[in-house]
């Protein structure tokens, strides 16, 4: 068994962590277990992993290294070129808000998460927290802000809005005016 710790700097091009060194240092090697630590040095996020690596020799580069499931499902399938826009636009708006933070993006909202904002508009905090994965918390902390980018929805090709709006109408808070 042998002991390596990496450390990933955030790739802002990428917007996110690369995985060359990851897959160089496992390279061959069976993961036996993982532990992460997320940081942020000199304004710009880090992630060091310490990695158990199993002595029985492997393959192919990356063999045992999982990244991203090739089968997951593609958020933006099925979404109009507006919804897309949209979709992207949050995206944006989640990868540097988490920078700024210096939290993991995840931590903020999911992809799919996200993708479903994308896809019903909420235009009040109310219709906000009826989206699943956004309660209260996220509404205090980022609610405004997403209403705020949501308002600013492009139009589709069809000349409708980028998704099917809910709360229509009505200030951020969900009051009508």
């Amino acid at each position: 068994m042998q002991i390596r710790v990496v450390t990933l700097r955030y790739n802002e091009a990428q917007q996110g962590f690369p995985e060359d060194a990851l897959r160089a240092a496992t390279f061959g090697r069976e993961v036996l277990s993982a532990s992460e630590h997320f940081f942020v040095y000199g304004n710009v996020p880090h992630l060091a992993l310490v990695l158990s690596l199993g002595d029985a020799p492997g393959g192919e580069p990356g063999a045992y290294y999982r990244g991203r499931d090739p089968n997951a499902p593609n958020p933006e399938e099925g979404m109009t070129d507006g919804q897309k826009g949209c979709y992207r636009a949050l995206k944006t708006w989640r990868n540097e808000t988490a920078k700024a933070e210096g939290r993991p993006a995840y931590a903020i909202a999911r992809n799919t998460q996200l993708a479903e904002l994308a896809k019903v508009i909420p235009r009040t905090l109310a219709g906000l927290k009826e989206v699943e994965g956004f309660g209260e918390g996220f509404c205090a902390k980022y609610g405004k802000a997403v209403l705020a980018l949501l308002a600013e929805t492009p139009k589709d090709d069809s000349g409708e809005s980028g998704g099917k709006t809910t709360q229509g109408g009505g200030s951020p808070e969900g009051e009508a005016t």
